[in-house]
């Protein structure tokens, strides 16, 4: 980290874009692979560990997300449909399809080519069957993108430069055009949270939860965003806001008066409003607010 630390400083961007890269692919072909099996909230899983940031992560009990726990207890149909954005290596999809979907379906996108090998053997391992991944990158329009080379993917700015991986890029709409319009959209895609609520109109008319991590006005700012800007996309007239802070353990309404933190921070927003569409859910849940 150090070496990388000082490239930084005293290289072009380019050289360590390579740099990084290079050493991705070394931590990869040298990790010694095995599975773990934990308590991830109620649920004892196997998951498969591959990399260091899963062993950082999910190599150790968990307790249920917050998200999870005010999401399940919401009138989201048990046989409704989940979109996981930026799935990583799939514990939290398999978590919402056991949670807040069990008799429903889970659609989960992961723009890191490893990441989403690693989650359909996760999803192999747990015989998990409610839970689908693709491996892609959301983004304000379907056509193709470049995820950074990273353990942690995010979508490379502008053009991507010399480094990153060439991958199908999706629109949240375009995703519910083949998939279905879901009922709850969750969202962590680091810092490209407002680029993709730009390609997703029709899903914010329509009847659905959305969870969404807002990654800071710094990482935001790379693409031309900050965390203010998730408001334009919500309006209080038609959807509830909730607000769970890094140092909180619950969420807590969010007034209209509020500003939102320029640090990380948790929303979800309940759909409220009557002229949300609602025909076309599945199991009825225009009828359950």
């Amino acid at each position: 980290m150090q070496h990388l630390d000082l490239a930084r400083k005293y290289l072009p961007q380019p050289v360590v874009d390579i740099l990084r890269a290079v050493k991705y692919r070394y931590e990869l072909a040298t990790f010694n692979q095995h599975v773990v099996t934990h308590r991830y909230g109620a649920h004892v899983l196997d998951m498969s560990i591959d990399d260091r940031i899963a062993a950082e992560w999910y190599d150790k009990d968990w307790e249920l997300p917050p998200e999870i726990e005010f999401l399940k207890q919401m009138p989201i149909p048990q046989a409704g449909r989940v979109f996981d954005l930026g799935a990583h290596q799939c514990l939290i999809a398999i978590l919402l399809g056991k949670e807040v979907v069990p008799a429903g379906t889970v659609v989960s996108l992961e723009a890191n080519r490893h990441n989403a090998s690693i989650a359909r053997r996760n999803l192999e391992l747990n015989a998990v069957e409610n839970v689908e991944v693709m491996h892609a990158l959301v983004s304000s329009a379907t056509g193709r993108g470049r995820a950074d080379i990273s353990f942690n993917s995010r979508a490379r700015p502008g053009l991507g430069g010399l480094v990153g991986d060439q991958v199908a890029a999706l629109s949240i709409d375009d995703l519910a055009q083949m998939r279905g319009f879901p009922d709850l959209v969750y969202m962590d895609i680091e810092g490209f949270e407002i680029e993709a609520l730009k390609g997703a109109t029709q899903t914010l008319s329509r009847w659905c939860y959305w969870f969404i991590e807002l990654h800071g006005d710094k990482l935001l700012g790379r693409y031309g965003a900050r965390n203010a800007d998730i408001l334009e996309y919500f309006s209080f007239q038609d959807f509830a806001g909730h607000l769970c802070l890094e140092t909180d353990t619950k969420f807590r309404p969010l007034t209209e008066r509020e500003p939102l933190p320029s640090e990380r921070c948790f929303l979800i927003f309940a759909p409220r409003s009557a002229r949300l569409i609602k025909h076309g859910l599945p199991n009825g849940a225009a009828t359950q607010q």
